[in-house]
Formats: C-alpha cells, sequence, structure tokens
C-alpha cells in the first residue's frame, strides 16, 4: 500500500503531461470492436474543432470524411491488425468543413499480461509542410521538364553508383529508355564502366570534392563520350556528350547538377523534467536527445544554459517566473541550439509538478522549424523557381566551353561565362549583338553559310572558323549547333581549339628539330621495330634510314644486351618514363659504341602507349674521362686511409701508455693497407737477444714457440741485418721445420720483414706475409717502411714511459720515506706520544676511504697525518716537554704549532696538498677550535677525520699524567662530542670502521 501514493503521484503527473501537451493525443479502446475513442486532448479538439463530448465513443475515421482507402489510411488498420506502431500523413477536415494534413504517430498501449488494451495517438498539423512538398514536386517537374529538352545527357546518381534520374538525352547514348537504368547499379547494367576513365572521373569528383571530366571510348555503347562529374552531398551529377566525331583529348564540359532536397521527417514529441530551484535537468527522452544531438550524460544535472541549448536569458527567466507562480506555460515559442550549432524553433508547454516532495518543472517541446521552412517556401515559391534556374545558368557556366543560343537574325540570346575566358567578352557585353560582328572578316562568308544550312534542315552541324578577341587575337573555335523542331533558337556549344591548332603545328616543328638533332632519336614499336630514323642516328650508327627504318632494334643491340632492351620495351609500354641510363649499341663498321639512352613512351589520343621514343648520346669521350676520374679517385682514397691509419696510429701513440693495444692498432692498418693475408710483430729483448711475438694478424691458430733466437730463422736474419728482407717464394726458403709447418698450415707463400729501428737500436722486426705471389708497388713499399717506423716509435715511446714510470716509483718512495723519517724524529723528541702518528695515519687512511676519498687524495690524507705535528718543531723544548699544566702564555705558545706547520710545508710544493690535516685538526664542529676557529663543513674533510681519530688514540694510549682509557669509555667520549667537537657523520662512519 506504500506505493499507492507514488503511483497516483505518477499518474496525476501523466494526465497533467498529456493534457498540457501542444501535440493532439487522442487514445481509442482496443478491446471494442469499433476502437471508440476514449480519451482526447484540449490540443486535439483544438486541432479538429470538434470538442470531447461530440467524439468519446465514435472511431477516428469520421475525421476522413469520404477518403477512407487513402494510404495512410490502410498503413493504420494494417498496423493495428498486427498491435504494431506506426506514422502516417493523413488527409483530414476539421468540424468546419476545412481540409488539413494530420501527421499521425499511433502506438499500442500493453497491460501487464501483454495484451494490447488501447491505442494512443499524437497528431499534428502539417498542412504547411505538405504544402511545401506539393510545390517542391511541381518545380522539381519543371526541372525534369527541363533536363529533357537538353541535348546533353544528364545522369543523376546516388553514393552507392545507382541510377536516381537520366534525362532522354543520356538514355538515347546506350539506345534504352530511361525507366530501364532507375534504381540500377552503374555497374550492374554497364560492367564494363568499372575500369573506364568514366568512372575514375566520378571516383576523382568524390576524392577531390570537385568537378571532374574525361574523355573515353566506352565499349557498351561503341561511342567516345565525354563525362563531366560534379559531387554532391547525396551522390554525383553527370553531364555526358556524344563526342565520337572528334575522337579528342582531355575535353571537358561542366553541365549543371540539380540537388534534389528530402524533406527531413519529424521526430516524436521531446519532453523535459527539470528542478524548479536551479532548472537543472532531472530527467529527457530519447525524442528530446534525438532533436538536440546530445548524449544523456551530457545534459542530465546541467541547465539549459549550461548546455548551451536556449542562449536567450531573458526569454528563459521570463518562462521560469511563470511557471514558478503556479500557471502552466501554454504554446511558449523559444529558439533551441543544437550541439551541432543549428537553431530549432521550438514550441513548449510548461507546467510545474511535484515529484518525490521538490517542485520540478515538465516541458513538453514541439519542433516547428520545419513549418517556418514550409511558409517561407510558400512566400517564396517562385523565387526558388528563379533561382533554381539562376543556378542550372550557373551550373551551365562553369563548363569550358561557350554554350549561347540565337534568334533568327543570328543575334545572341543567351551566352555562359565561358565567353569570357575565350573572347575576352563579358556575357552582357555580347547579348542582342549578331554573332558575324565577332568572327573574323575572312570566315564570316563560310559561317553565314552553316547558319543557312542548319536552318534548312540539317539537324546538328560541326564547323570551325576563326573569331577575334576582344584584344584583337585570333581564335579558333570549333562549334556543334542544333536546331530543335518547333523552337525558334539555335543552341550552339563552342570550344576553344587554338591551342590544339597551334600544336599542331608545334607537331610539324618539332619533327624538324628532331631531324636537325646531332643525337640519335629513333621511333621503335612495342615489338621492337624500328619506325623512325633520324639524321643523328645516321651518324652515330652508320647505317641510312632506309636501311634502319623496318628493322629490329637488334640491328644496333649486342646479343649481350638483348634482354635489357626487351626489359625497357615492356617498362615502357607500360606507360613507365625511363631515367637515363648507360648502354652500348653497335655501328654498321662494328665498333662498339657506348651510349646514354632516354626512353619514353608514345601515346595515341586515346592515351594508349603504341611506341617508344628513344634518344642515344655518343658518351665515349665521357666515359674515358669517367674511368680516368675514377682511377684517381681510388688512388686518392687510398692515400686517404693511408694518411687516416697514420694519424690514428699518432693518436694511439701520443694519447695511450698501453703498448698491447697501440700495436694492434698498427696491426691492423698493416693488414688492411697492405692487403695482407697474415702479420707478425716481434720485439727484441736485448738482456736475452730474443725476439718475442707482441702480436699477430690472420693466423688461424697461435704461434707455438713464441721465441726467435737473433740470427735464426727469417725474424732473427732481419734483426741481425737491420735490413729489410724479401722471400718471393717461402717454399724454397731456408727456414726451420716448425716454422715450415705454420707456413704450409696457413698457405703462405711470400715474406716482407723490416726492423723496428728507433734511434740506433733495434727494437724487433715486422713481417708481413701474402697467400699469393705479390709483387710489391713503390707506392706498397713506402707504405710498409712507414708503417713499421710508426711501429717502432710506438714501442720507443712505451719503453721509454715505462722507465720515467719507474723512476716516478722510486722518486715516490723516497719521498715517503722522509716524510716517515720525519715522524720518527718527532716521536723521538716527544716520548709521550711514541708511535702516535704511525697508528694515527693507519687509522685515518682507513676511515677516510671509508668516507668516499679517492685513491690518489688518500696519498696526500697519509702524508698529512705523518705530519700532522711538525709544528711542534718550532714549539720550545721548556713548554712542549713541560710535565705539569701549561700556563696560558705556554698554552698561547702551543697553538702556534698549525701556522708553524702551514710555513714549514706550504714551501714543498707536493706537501702543499696534505696541508688540511696539520693545518686544521684542531679545529671543532661548532668552531671553538683552533688556529682559525672554522666552523661545521668549512673545515676540510681529511682535518674533521683526522680529528676524531687523534683524539681515539691520545685517549686510549698511556701518559706520564694518566693512564690509558678504555675502548668503551673512548668511544662514549666522542660519542658525546659529536655536534660540538667533531662531526656527526664522520663520528657515525668511524664507528662503524670500528664495529660498534
Amino acid at each position: 500500500m506504500s506505493e499507492l501514493p507514488m503511483l497516483l503521484s505518477d499518474l496525476q503527473l501523466l494526465r497533467q503531461v498529456i493534457a498540457s501537451s501542444a501535440v493532439g493525443t487522442v487514445i481509442t479502446d482496443a478491446l471494442q470492436d469499433d476502437h471508440p475513442i476514449v480519451y482526447v486532448n484540449p490540443a486535439f479538439e483544438r486541432l479538429t474543432g470538434y470538442p470531447a463530448a461530440e467524439i468519446v465513443g465514435h472511431n477516428c475515421r469520421f475525421l476522413q470524411g469520404h477518403s477512407h482507402d487513402q494510404p495512410g489510411a490502410r498503413e493504420i488498420r494494417k498496423a493495428m491488425q498486427q498491435q504494431q506502431s506506426v506514422t502516417v500523413t493523413l488527409r483530414n477536415y476539421r468540424k468546419d468543413g476545412t481540409l488539413f494534413y494530420n501527421e499521425l504517430s499511433l502506438s499500442p498501449v500493453r497491460n501487464a499480461a501483454g495484451t494490447v488494451t488501447h491505442f494512443v495517438g499524437f497528431q499534428n498539423d502539417v498542412t504547411a509542410r505538405e504544402e511545401a512538398r506539393h510545390h517542391e514536386a511541381q518545380v522539381h517537374q519543371q526541372l525534369i521538364s527541363t533536363l529533357n529538352r537538353m541535348t546533353d545527357g544528364f545522369v543523376s546518381l546516388d553514393r552507392d553508383l545507382n541510377f536516381v534520374y537520366l534525362n532522354a538525352a543520356a538514355a538515347a547514348i546506350s539506345g534504352q529508355r530511361p525507366e530501364d537504368f532507375i534504381g540500377q547499379h552503374l555497374f550492374t547494367i554497364f560492367p564494363e564502366l568499372a575500369e573506364s576513365a568514366v568512372f575514375q572521373t566520378v571516383q576523382r569528383a568524390r576524392e577531390t570534392g570537385t568537378a571532374q571530366s574525361a574523355v573515353s571510348y566506352l565499349e557498351p555503347f561503341g561511342k567516345w563520350i565525354e563525362a563531366t562529374a560534379y559531387p554532391a552531398e547525396d551522390g554525383f551529377s553527370v553531364f555526358t556528350r556524344d563526342v565520337t566525331e572528334h575522337h579528342q583529348d582531355q575535353e571537358q564540359l561542366r553541365m549543371s547538377e540539380d540537388r534534389f532536397s528530402k524533406v527531413f521527417q519529424a521526430s516524436p514529441m521531446p519532453i523535459i523534467i527539470s528542478r524548479l530551484s536551479d532548472e537543472r535537468f532531472i530527467d529527457v527522452n530519447e525524442a528530446f536527445l534525438d532533436q538536440v544531438g546530445y548524449l544523456r550524460e551530457e545534459v542530465i544535472g546541467r541547465t539549459s544554459q549550461e548546455t548551451g541549448l536556449q542562449v536567450d536569458r531573458v526569454d528563459r527567466d521570463r518562462i521560469a517566473s511563470e511557471v514558478s507562480e503556479g500557471s502552466p506555460v501554454q504554446s511558449r515559442e523559444v529558439r533551441l541550439h543544437t550541439r551541432s550549432g543549428e537553431h530549432h524553433d521550438m514550441v513548449l508547454s510548461l507546467v510545474l509538478v511535484e515529484l518525490e516532495g521538490e517542485p520540478c518543472v515538465v516541458t513538453l517541446a514541439r519542433d516547428i522549424t520545419a513549418e517556418k521552412v514550409a511558409q517561407r517556401i510558400l512566400e517564396e515559391s517562385e523565387q526558388r523557381y528563379r533561382r533554381i534556374a539562376t543556378e542550372l545558368q550557373r551550373t551551365l557556366d562553369l563548363s569550358l566551353d561557350m554554350i549561347a543560343s540565337f534568334d533568327a537574325a543570328g543575334c545572341f540570346v543567351t551566352v555562359s561565362e565561358a565567353c569570357q575566358q575565350i573572347l575576352g567578352y563579358a556575357p552582357e557585353e555580347l547579348l542582342g549583338r549578331p554573332y558575324l560582328d565577332f568572327v573574323h572578316s575572312e570566315d564570316q562568308d563560310r559561317t553565314a553559310q552553316e547558319e543557312v544550312s542548319i536552318t534548312a534542315g540539317h539537324t546538328t552541324i560541326t564547323f570551325q572558323n576563326r573569331y577575334l578577341h576582344r584584344s584583337g587575337t585570333v581564335v579558333w573555335m570549333e562549334w556543334a549547333a542544333v536546331l530543335l523542331p518547333g523552337d525558334s533558337l539555335m543552341y550552339c556549344v563552342a570550344r576553344d581549339i587554338t591551342e590544339r591548332r597551334a600544336a599542331e603545328e608545334d607537331q610539324a616543328y618539332l619533327a624538324a628539330i628532331v631531324q636537325a638533332s646531332q643525337d640519335a632519336i629513333l621511333g621503335v614499336a612495342l615489338d621492337g621495330t624500328i619506325r623512325s630514323w633520324n639524321t643523328g642516328a645516321e651518324q652515330l650508327y652508320g647505317y641510312a634510314a632506309v636501311e634502319a627504318v623496318g628493322q629490329s632494334m637488334a640491328l644496333i643491340v649486342p646479343p649481350e644486351f638483348h634482354v635489357e632492351e626487351s626489359e625497357m620495351l615492356e617498362r615502357v609500354g607500360a606507360g613507365e618514363w625511363l631515367n637515363p641510363f648507360e648502354s652500348v649499341r653497335v655501328a654498321k663498321n662494328g665498333r662498339q659504341v657506348p651510349v646514354l639512352v632516354t626512353a619514353s613512351p608514345i601515346f595515341d589520343l586515346a592515351g594508349r602507349v603504341i611506341g617508344v621514343s628513344k634518344i642515344a648520346q655518343d658518351i665515349s669521350e665521357r666515359q674515358s674521362a669517367r674511368n680516368e676520374i675514377q682511377h684517381l679517385n681510388e688512388h686518392l682514397q687510398q692515400q686517404l686511409r693511408h694518411v687516416i691509419g697514420l694519424r690514428e696510429i699518432d693518436q694511439a701513440i701520443a694519447s695511450s701508455s698501453d703498448l698491447t693495444t697501440t700495436l694492434g692498432l698498427i696491426l691492423d692498418n698493416v693488414a688492411q693497407e697492405l692487403g695482407a693475408d697474415a702479420v707478425t710483430l716481434l720485439l727484441l729483448d736485448p738482456h736475452t737477444l730474443s725476439l718475442e711475438y707482441a702480436g699477430t694478424r690472420g693466423f688461424t691458430k697461435p704461434l707455438q714457440g713464441s721465441t726467435v733466437r737473433v740470427g735464426n730463422s727469417l725474424a732473427g736474419e732481419v734483426a741481425l741485418s737491420r735490413k729489410a728482407l724479401t722471400v718471393p717464394d717461402l717454399q724454397h726458403a731456408s727456414i726451420s721445420p716448425a716454422w715450415h709447418e705454420v707456413l704450409t698450415r696457413e698457405r703462405l707463400m711470400t715474406y716482407y720483414g723490416a726492423p723496428l729501428l728507433a734511434k740506433g737500436k733495434v727494437l724487433g722486426v715486422m713481417e708481413v706475409l701474402h697467400q699469393e705471389p705479390f709483387d710489391p708497388s713503390v707506392t706498397w713499399l713506402e707504405t710498409f717502411e712507414m708503417l713499421t717506423a710508426q711501429a717502432a716509435i710506438a714501442v720507443d715511446n712505451a719503453q721509454l714511459l715505462r722507465e720515467l714510470d719507474r723512476k716516478n716509483l722510486e722518486l715516490r718512495l723516497a719521498y715517503d720515506e722522509t716524510i716517515e723519517g720525519w715522524a720518527r724524529a718527532l716521536d723521538l723528541r716527544d716520548r709521550e706520544t711514541e708511535g702516535h702518528s704511525r697508528r694515527v695515519t693507519e687509522m685515518t687512511v682507513q676511515l677516510c676511504q671509508q668516507l668516499g676519498l679517492s685513491s690518489e687524495k688518500l696519498v696526500d690524507v697519509r702524508r698529512g697525518a705523518l705530519l700532522h705535528d711538525i709544528g711542534k718543531m718550532g714549539i720550545p723544548d721548556a713548554v712542549l716537554l713541560k710535565p705539569g699544566k701549561l700556563t696560558e702564555e705556554e698554552w698561547g705558545l702551543m697553538k702556534q704549532h698549525p701556522d708553524h706547520a702551514v710555513r714549514l710545508l706550504s714551501l714543498i710544493r707536493f706537501l702543499r696538498p696534505a696541508l688540511d690535516i696539520p693545518q686544521y685538526h684542531h679545529e671543532k664542529w661548532d668552531g671553538s677550535g683552533y688556529p682559525v676557529g672554522l666552523k661545521g663543513e668549512a673545515i676540510p674533510l681529511t682535518a674533521r677525520a683526522f680529528a676524531v681519530v687523534d683524539v681515539y688514540d691520545a685517549l686510549t694510549s698511556d701518559r706520564p699524567y694518566r693512564a690509558a682509557w678504555t675502548r668503551e669509555r673512548t668511544l662514549e667520549h666522542i660519542r658525546s662530542g659529536a655536534g660540538s667537537h667533531f662531526d656527526p657523520e664522520v663520528v657515525e662512519t668511524f664507528f662503524q670502521l670500528l664495529g660498534g
């Protein structure tokens, strides 16, 4: 029972919605035989003029008068029998007898068991729309009549290439009736058109969105047809013309197209529910979404202003104010903006209701945009017809040909815009003037005779004459004229053929130029037969034209180039333009002539390839020069590789102390630059007088017995003689069995060895071996000598660097021993700290390493730690060795020892980097230390680390005035000093180092 109030509320809401609707609503009882009316709303009463009391209980058919058998009535009866929804348009009569067109949307209403109990109908007055549609049909018929009187064919196709319309002229081209085409697919009737230029024109029009023209031979008709395709929103319009007699390329005729409009079908009534308080949408029906184009989630929870539906705020606020007062708002006209930006004129009816305790507004909307458009159509029907005629003329004006009509006196009646382009005159300058005024004086009589011929009964004629352009230049025109039976006007289409006639003259000039060219110019059929042969060909090949024409290209093409010639003919025959390529031809005297050949296709008027144009130029001298340049370039590249290789070796010698890497680079360059199959490099040990292999290239296995005595084997002979050695044939050389086995395994035949000499000393031997007999050039020997010298320099530099490193190491050891001696001397002076320097040095180095210092920096840390108290050498013994407490003055002297250390050590350059510990190891983290009073990270890290180690060693060592502290007590003291005396992070690292 708790749901009953809600159901009653919903029922009341529905009644209010229907009663306030601007659309006529009628409900009939489907359970009774004649479906009597049980309910009509006020809008229905206003629409029909009948009050509800007069029509309830009757069938709605009385509104149809005597037109019970109209198509809409039959559809209604069928839908009611099948219990389905239907929307129809009916001719109805009001109570006063006036006719109106009624759009009825009828739907069945079912009960919970699915049984149809009622039918509900929504009625709209669409009289204006139907009258506009009737007028459109009249205009359409007038346009069809105009198109059917045209001599050119006109075809309208939809987007799927189905025939929508074609005029009599278009049907006549194929010899069929127009009705045989309507609704048929283009390729169903003419499958051959799928590959034709006509269909390609339609495709290009679709892709580019612009008019496209083409001329093509259509096999189904046996005719040449010029077609111009115009794209439209709903398909294509194609103008066709029979140009069989002309066979001309690129003839275009831009014919007019007509766009047949379709009446937009009204959607069911949109309904909106919104809150009164904030005007936000609570719910909308599908009809509303279809009307405005928004998704449901895009409007729910938003206002009409936020969605942009209703932008007139004054109108919106006025309606909201009236609704909030509680009175329904009936038939209020507003303008709504759809998502796509369109404007729709709507009639709104609003009523205030309460939903779930909250006041809401129910809005019913009816789109009257079509009705307004229909009213404008009725008012402007005559203007529309004129605009259509104007558009048709404008379409004709798009044609590149001049389309004109003449009266019996030979004066212009109409003329298209093309006259401006062709003759330089605007159409209005020609209208009413005799055409003979513009014809060349020499052609006026002949042109007048043509006019007499057509008026005498010749239906259509075609002729050419000369017109005078406004500028005075001559324009050649080709005319097609027709005189329609019963019509006093003569209709003509004229085309500017000035360029075509000029092209024919140019062709004659071109033939003369070809004949005079010094290059060989041939015309060749697709089967390889020579068709033309100019003077240049006679001079190049030695054959006269009478000897060559009619012969196969095999006459001048060598057998080894027959395949190339065949492939060339095939490619050009497919329409390809070949880039110039080099080939060889045979002259009459048997001499082979290198030529540069250019080949291009020859087309006929239909665009088909019928032959090949070939131009051959003698490039004998050019080829010789190119070969010379190539030879010089190869030589230059080789020299450049030599220079680059030497530079890489120089860089390796200068930048790398790794002799193995440098020698490897040298061996790679030797193998590459000298084309060696195997390379070895041996270094001399002056102590053992033996040669050891430092590197090899090209051997499949490592060399066994890698030591060679000086004087033995080929390398030993080179080292002993200090001269290069060449062995052309190793099979006959005096070598050891082991070396002979290696040479046999590697199939090495020739040998070249050279000593590595530097500063008069033999440093080693370079060996180069080949698997084939080899006769070296002077350049090769110079390169070998250069690379050998580079190897000697590299070895000498490496030996010098090793010796220098050894001396540096000895010097560093001497420095460190001296410093350790100073530290021991300090310990001997101050016996209380004996061994202190050594211990703190080792621990400080470990701590700094833990803190991340580099190995190079640790060297300075070690030296600084050893010399941390070197400044005490400047402190008097009475102060330094005093057993008791120092006075303030004595303590002031003691604090000067860091400054003494700076003055002493700063004079020694290699000890300057080690000054941080001697100078700052008494500074404290909080800034209370000496000698400078540095604070925090301003104290060098090495000094902060040493301060911790120094205190740790001092407290854990015995002193005359106290015993050593325990390790635990000392660590606790250091931890308590973190943040005041010591760096906390250093203290933490120190504890990690000690494992606690």
